[in-house]
C-alpha cells in the first residue's frame, strides 16, 4: 500500500521516504564539497544564450537542482550575477540550462525581483522555473508532494478596515505556453523513490506567495480562511513573477512540500521535498521538442 503523510496526522513528521540516489544523473545527491571549485569567466562558456534558468534559495535546492544536470556541468562567475552554473540537462538534443541561488523573499536585495531581473537579460532564457520546497495549506497535500503553480496570489497587501480585511494582492495565471504544459507534466515521470512511498503531483495549485517565512499554527489558519482554495504557501513567487512580467516571459514555481507551516519544518523534509522537485522539473525539460519554438529572451 502506498504511504502518504498529511496534515492530520499525529504521527512524527520524521522519518521521511529513502531516496534512491541512482536515479539522479550525477548517481548520488551531490553535496556543496562535491561542486567544482575553479571558476570559468561567463563570456567563456559555450551555452549561451541558455534555454532555461533554475532559480533557487536554499542549499538543498540549488544541490538538488545541480544534481539533475548531465555530468560536465560549468561553475562560473558573472559581474551582475554572482555565481551560476551551466549545463545540459536531459538525453539527446539536451537543453542548456543555467542555475542560480538568490536570497530568501521576493522583495529583499539580491532576492526574486532583482536575481530574476538580471539573470534574464544576462541569460537570454526561453523561461525561468522557481524550484526547491514550500509549505502546504491544503489538507489533502501531503509531506514530499510536489506543487505546480497554475495560479500565483499575493496576500501580503491589504486594506485593514473595522470591519476586518479587505485583499488587495494580486492573482495571476501562468503565461500560455506553461499553462498548456503543465497538463501533462507528470506523465511518464517516476520518482526517485525507495520503498512504497508516493508523491502526488499537483497541477492545478494556487500558490500564495509573500515576505512571510510562517511557523505559526494560528497565522497558517487565517491564511488558510482567507484563501480556501490555496495548496502552497512560498516566498519567491512574487518577485519571480514580478520581474517575469515586466520582462515578458514565460515563469514557474515547482515546490515540493517539506513542512505545514506550522513550526514542524526539518532539514531532511526540505531535502527530499527539494530534489522531488528537481526531479519532476528535469522531467519537464527532458523533453526538448517542447521548448524549440519558445523565444530566448531579447530585451527592449
Amino acid at each position: 500500500m502506498k504511504r502518504r503523510r498529511l496534515f492530520s496526522d499525529t504521527e512524527n513528521c520524521s522519518n521521511e521516504p529513502e531516496i534512491d540516489e541512482t536515479k539522479l544523473p550525477a548517481e548520488r545527491l551531490l553535496k556543496t564539497r562535491d561542486l567544482p571549485s575553479k571558476v570559468k569567466p561567463c563570456e567563456e562558456v559555450l551555452l549561451l544564450p541558455v534555454d532555461i534558468l533554475l532559480l533557487t534559495v536554499e542549499d538543498c535546492e540549488f544541490l538538488s537542482c545541480v544534481s539533475h544536470l548531465n555530468p560536465g556541468y560549468i561553475r562560473s562567475s558573472h559581474d551582475n550575477l554572482g555565481t551560476v552554473y551551466f549545463g545540459l540537462m536531459g538525453t539527446g538534443p539536451s537543453l542548456k540550462i543555467a542555475v542560480m541561488k538568490c536570497y530568501p523573499g521576493p522583495l529583499t536585495p539580491g532576492g526574486a525581483l532583482i536575481t530574476v531581473t538580471n539573470g534574464v537579460k544576462e541569460l537570454r532564457p526561453k523561461a525561468v522555473f522557481c524550484v526547491g520546497f514550500c509549505a502546504g495549506l491544503d489538507q489533502k497535500v501531503s509531506l514530499g508532494d510536489v506543487a505546480i503553480l497554475a495560479k500565483l496570489r499575493t496576500y501580503s497587501s491589504v486594506k485593514v478596515t473595522e470591519s476586518g480585511i479587505q485583499e488587495r494582492g494580486i492573482a495571476v495565471p501562468l503565461e500560455r505556453n506553461l499553462l498548456s504544459l503543465i497538463k501533462n507534466a507528470d506523465d511518464g515521470w517516476k520518482a526517485p523513490l525507495k520503498g512504497s512511498w508516493e508523491v502526488k503531483v499537483w497541477k492545478h495549485g494556487v500558490y500564495l506567495s509573500g515576505p512571510e517565512k510562517i511557523e505559526s499554527r494560528e497565522r497558517r489558519k487565517e491564511l488558510v480562511q482567507r484563501f480556501p482554495d490555496a495548496i502552497a504557501i512560498e516566498m519567491e513567487g512574487q518577485g519571480l513573477f514580478l520581474a517575469a512580467h515586466d520582462l515578458k516571459i514565460e515563469w514557474i514555481v515547482i515546490k515540493g512540500v517539506s513542512n505545514f507551516a506550522d513550526g514542524r519544518e526539518s532539514k531532511s523534509w526540505n531535502e527530499f521535498a527539494s530534489v522531488m522537485a528537481a526531479s519532476l522539473t528535469a522531467h519537464i525539460l527532458s523533453n526538448p521538442i517542447v521548448f524549440q519554438n519558445w523565444p530566448h529572451y531579447e530585451g527592449d
